[in-house]
């Protein structure tokens, strides 16, 4: 135990709980709520609560602690984002579709009688910095939102950075849930693996991204990686959801500095840190840690310089439609904050939002420039999209006719399935 944790411990003694302790106020008929990252070690206690009948629990992006509490069959669990922990799990869940820039607002309309959510340890003067992620966190300690018997719990978390930005207080908390000493609490992301092929997709994006740029990067690993290596780059400023290593290695090597950035100039402003960054963003006044309806907000991402917004997507059919977050018709993943990113390059004439994927799926058999989504899979409309970036090039969609973007999408598909999908578009009568 460090000498700062014996600190705040022994400063906050009163105000510190047991998981098991804060498990034990949720009552039937609860609506409970985390937020980023899943506070683990709470909903394993609350897994293991005997004293309810009935209650539901939404978790943003649930891992061990959404099969945890998944246990418990007096829980009903909620998500807007299918992880990879929960579905090789095959734990059953409902899927509640909610754009990252909306959940501060989502948890102010429906008011969970209980949430928790992860902090880093508390500073002497009572300050409760987010640590690696706020999200819409801040949604949660609003008192002008909450009833009288709400409760908020603070997990502290020793592992979480101090992030200069946005913070708490002591008072906001009902209590402070110490984490137990044989707990590992270091947040776990889905598995990000980029393609062998990155030089491709680092090229592409070195057309579309002009010195001076704004950028974003989605969590994935080819928009992430590829941006990583753009090491040529002068003045790029940061206005981004997830900072990832790609990112941070811009920031600390200079490249990225801000200093053409019109909001929160000098400063790389974010709402999630990913673990491999956490020594980096610890009280880096380069950092700015913000809430998601501050740092997701379109028309403020829209203000920024150049803003060039930088996600992955699954599919992209022939009319330009995305889709980012269903495979075989099933909820894979979530959309997270790329809708946002996306609808704000649509208020700006100088940004540009960019998807990018490869080329195919299933070693090679399956295109992932498709004739058309499946039905309800639909992420990014045909007005949302704006250029599509594969291993073979770039498809510029934005003011372009029904008919061109098929032909430029069909350029950039794999040489293998060009001429299946030509075919399909004459049938379609798209060509």
């Amino acid at each position: 135990m460090t000498s700062e944790s014996q600190r705040w411990q022994d400063q906050f003694a009163d105000r510190i709980i047991t998981p098991e302790k804060a498990a034990s106020y949720v009552r039937d008929g609860d609506l409970v709520m985390s937020g980023l990252p899943e506070p683990t070690v709470f909903f394993e206690a609350l897994g293991q609560a005997s004293h309810l009948t009935s209650f539901d629990v939404f978790m943003p992006a649930p891992r061990h602690g959404g099969v945890a509490v998944s246990a418990n069959p007096a829980a009903r669990l909620m998500t807007s984002f299918r992880t990879q922990i929960l579905r090789n799990a095959g734990v059953p869940s409902e899927v509640l579709p909610v754009r990252l820039n909306d959940w501060g607002h989502f948890v102010r309309r429906v008011k969970p009688r209980v949430a928790v959510f992860n902090v880093a340890t508390p500073e002497a003067d009572g300050t409760v910095r987010p640590g690696s992620t706020l999200a819409a966190n801040n949604a949660f300690v609003d008192r002008e939102s909450r009833g009288p018997d709400d409760l908020v719990f603070g997990l502290v978390n020793p592992l979480l950075p101090h992030v200069p930005g946005a913070a708490f207080h002591v008072d906001d908390f009902d209590a402070l849930i110490e984490l137990p000493a044989d707990a590992d609490g270091m947040p776990i992301f889905d598995d990000r693996t980029p393609p062998a092929d990155l030089d491709a997709f680092v090229g592409a994006l070195d057309e579309l991204i002009p010195d001076g740029a704004t950028i974003q990067a989605g969590v994935g690993g080819i928009a992430e990686a590829a941006l990583g290596q753009m090491d040529h780059k002068k003045d790029l400023g940061v206005h981004t959801e997830v900072v990832g290593p790609g990112l941070a290695h811009l920031i600390e090597s200079g490249v990225a500095n801000g200093s053409r950035k019109t909001i929160y100039p000098n400063e790389a402003i974010f709402t999630i840190s990913l673990p491999e960054t956490f020594d980096f963003v610890d009280q880096n006044p380069q950092m700015r840690i913000e809430s998601a309806d501050i740092v997701l907000d379109p028309a403020t991402i829209a203000s920024n310089h150049k803003m060039r917004c930088i996600n992955s997507s699954i599919e992209v059919d022939l009319y330009g439609q995305a889709n980012s977050e269903m495979i075989n018709g099933e909820q894979h993943s979530g959309v997270g904050g790329q809708l946002d990113f996306l609808r704000a390059c649509t208020l700006s004439n100088d940004a540009l939002s960019i998807l990018v994927l490869p080329s195919t799926a299933v070693g090679g058999t399956k295109s992932r420039i498709v004739p058309h989504i499946n039905q309800n899979a639909v992420t990014a409309t045909r007005y949302d999209t704006q250029a599509i970036v594969t291993e073979f090039g770039i498809a510029h969609l934005r003011d372009a006719t029904v008919g061109q973007k098929a032909e430029r999408l069909i350029a950039i598909a794999h040489p293998d399935h060009r001429d299946e999908l030509r075919d399909t578009a004459g049938r379609m009568g798209i060509l």
